[in-house]
């Protein structure tokens, strides 16, 4: 069992953890704007990450970002208790060819096939890290001491992994790259059935999986033919629905875009998100995360432009929805990803996106880090609370606490945990004072909770049980009462 600390809602156990997000508290009633957490009291440390890294020809400059800021994303997780987590960490690309298709430039058969891959085509990355196999292990021992399949630096290794160059097939297929990866028997060792698995795509277009190699047929078709001319416009005409829209080709802005439900040629994206929650026993193992490019669902709108290269309205695109640097620039930027943020959106509260129009990716890393550790046990206070009491010296948080067993079966049962005699405590554990066990305070927890603007406290959440043991399966879920304008 372990201790956890938890980050804007309370509640731990003496020696448990707390983490994930899991829903609101069904018993406690408090007001809002508020935070909300549900964190298990058992850590399950094991963390299968998966990165799909796009590497068409237009992804270099992104690469190289990726691999410069993953030392921030190691940092997060580094946070969790106990440390880094029991990591098998792997690479697949987004070519898998084009879907049997002949004659394709830059799709050749079935691609990278969604084998896990250690850097770019000859490269030398294993022999230089002493990287034993296709993916990375990095496994904490009861000692206190890690087991790893590699002799050299984590970050250097993945950055030379995860820079997979750019002579990928320019009908880019994310989502049917991970579902290969992580098929029975596929990637032999890397997915772990009990362990948490984190889905991390990297992409500048929308994805493109393919049911029918037919789509990149009649290469040399015209805005006449059923296909239209094959360029990447096929993916988004036959995988994306917009309102009202009968003539796709038709140039000019769109709204009410949303993924296909019934594509004549793509894969719905239905399908990989059920993939990945059948893969689970339970779903809350699973968390899925994009660096892309912008798309506002709620709005669906986009817009169809003509070849951006040659500004001919014979060949329609789905213009850029954001750039980095330069607008002139056809490499920079990237599409609106209609299908892939439908599929990271289809995992509520295990899933976040950021924009890859941007010149530093580190806070898009922090941000889906963060994620990760909130699934596996975040215990830290990452938001302002309200003070509910002025008359009393420093801070008087408002917070239901709330042991749960079976959060989502019928046969949930709750109990409600009282606060300490002091919310706020500056010992390592929860004291009582006059109050009954089980209680919970806030502590600093500097290691667990790095002070930032979002966290100024460095707090922790913990409950003090008086040695008392709750079952497995235990959650605790947390609501505590926010000011709702940032100010404490």
């Amino acid at each position: 069992m372990s201790r956890i600390t938890l980050v804007a809602i309370v509640v731990i156990v003496a020696v448990g953890s707390i983490a994930g997000c899991y829903g609101a508290p069904k018993g406690g009633p408090v007001q809002d704007p508020m935070f909300e957490r549900s964190i298990p009291v058992y850590i399950n440390r094991d963390l299968d990450l998966l990165f799909v890294v796009d590497n068409s020809g237009s992804m270099l400059a992104e690469q190289s970002q990726l691999a410069q800021n993953f030392p921030v994303f190691l940092n997060v997780l580094q946070t969790l208790e106990g440390g880094l987590p029991n990591l098998h960490l792997g690479v697949v690309s987004s070519n898998v060819g084009a879907a049997g298709a002949q004659s394709v430039p830059g799709c050749v058969a079935s691609g990278d096939d969604g084998n896990l891959l250690t850097g770019p085509p000859g490269n030398s990355c294993a022999t230089t890290y002493g990287l034993q196999g296709s993916f990375v292990s990095d496994i904490a021992q009861s000692n206190g001491t890690r087991v790893r399949n590699h002799t050299g630096n984590l970050a250097g290794l993945f950055a030379c992994m995860s820079q997979l160059g750019n002579t990928g097939c320019g009908f880019e297929m994310h989502l049917e790259s991970m579902y290969r990866a992580l098929q029975p028997g596929k990637n032999p060792g890397f997915y772990r059935g009990g362990a948490h698995l984190a889905v991390i795509v990297i992409a500048d277009e929308d994805d493109c999986s393919t049911e029918m190699g037919a789509l990149f047929g009649d290469p040399n078709a015209g805005l006449a033919s059923q296909l239209g001319p094959r360029t990447s416009f096929r993916c988004h005409e036959f995988g994306v629905r917009c309102a009202g829209d009968a003539t796709p080709r038709t140039l000019g802005p769109k709204s009410g875009c949303v993924p296909d439900p019934a594509s004549m040629y793509e894969f719905e994206v239905q399908r990989y998100a059920d993939f990945l929650r059948n893969l689970k026993g339970d779903p809350k193992l699973v968390v899925v995360a994009g660096i892309i490019g912008d798309f506002d669902a709620a709005t669906g709108n986009l817009t169809v432009g003509p070849d951006r290269r040659t500004n001919d309205p014979n060949l329609p695109e789905v213009s850029r929805s954001c750039t980095t640097f330069d607008v002139n620039d056809p490499d920079d930027g990237a599409n609106p990803p209609v299908r892939l943020q439908g599929f990271l959106s289809s995992f509520p509260e295990r899933n976040t996106f950021a924009t890859i129009c941007n010149s530093n990716l580190g806070d898009a890393l922090v941000q889906i880090a963060t994620l990760v550790k909130t699934a596996i046990g975040n215990p830290c206070i990452d938001e302002v609370l309200a003070d509910r009491d002025l008359g009393i010296e420093g801070l008087q948080p408002e917070c239901t606490v709330v042991d749960v067993l079976n959060p989502d079966a019928p046969s949930r049962t709750e109990v409600v945990i009282a606060q300490c005699a002091v919310a706020i405590q500056t010992g390592a554990t929860c004291d009582p004072g006059g109050a009954a066990t089980p209680c919970w305070c806030l502590h600093p927890d500097a290691a667990a909770c790095p002070a930032d603007g979002d966290n100024p406290l460095s707090h922790a959440i913990e409950v003090n049980r008086g040695g008392a043991t709750p079952p497995l399966g235990t959650v605790v879920e947390v609501q505590c009462v926010t000011p709702g304008d940032g100010s404490p």
